[in-house]
């Protein structure tokens, strides 16, 4: 079994297994329209990252985003741990042009009151400009953060591999290294 096989089943396992124990006793569907308590308390942040790209040579590409994250909406852990990412990327490096928009929901565990860890699966929509095609392409993978809240400052880091689909001989699998400094609202 090959990393991409193995990465599928990984993500398809969560998924399912995140939808067996939505059913426990606590965890709640649509949170943002059928409880009252429920806050997103929503996070803006600017992100700069180098991402690897599998094909290509060992040169990392610079990126830059924007990413917004808060508390899933759409399905909620009985402790409020699930956080969704969504980021919009840019890459314009050596005659590379890659634009993403990427939505990740991780399940989070505090490490102590202001930083916590996560990880999620990783869905993405990518058009890409190697110089020969621009092709619009999906992605999927996984992603790991560390996020730091103290007040209003938001800092964090994510590692990301992230594997495409291939079009016209053009695929984007890569991994990425992400710094984030925003706003806690």
């Amino acid at each position: 079994m090959n990393f991409r096989n193995l990465l599928t089943a990984a993500a398809g396992a969560l998924l399912l297994s995140t939808a067996v124990s939505a059913q426990a006793e606590g965890w709640r569907f649509a949170p943002v329209f059928t409880d009252t308590d429920f806050r997103l308390e929503p996070t803006l942040a600017l992100t700069l990252g180098a991402v690897r790209p599998n094909d290509g040579d060992d040169d990392s590409l610079g990126a830059f985003g924007l990413e917004a994250n808060f508390n899933c909406g759409l399905l909620q852990s009985p402790d409020n741990r699930i956080r969704s990412h969504l980021a919009i990327s840019r890459i314009d490096d050596d005659g590379v042009e890659v634009t993403t928009l990427e939505l990740s929901p991780r399940y989070t565990v505090p490490v102590s009151a202001a930083v916590s860890i996560g990880v999620g699966p990783s869905l993405a929509l990518l058009q890409v400009d190697g110089g020969k095609r621009d092709e619009d392409l999906f992605g999927y993978g996984v992603a790991a953060g560390l996020n730091y809240r103290a007040g209003s400052l938001y800092a964090g880091a994510d590692l990301r591999y992230q594997e495409t689909t291939e079009d016209h001989h053009v695929d984007f699998a890569n991994w990425a290294l992400t710094a984030k400094i925003g706003v806690n609202f």
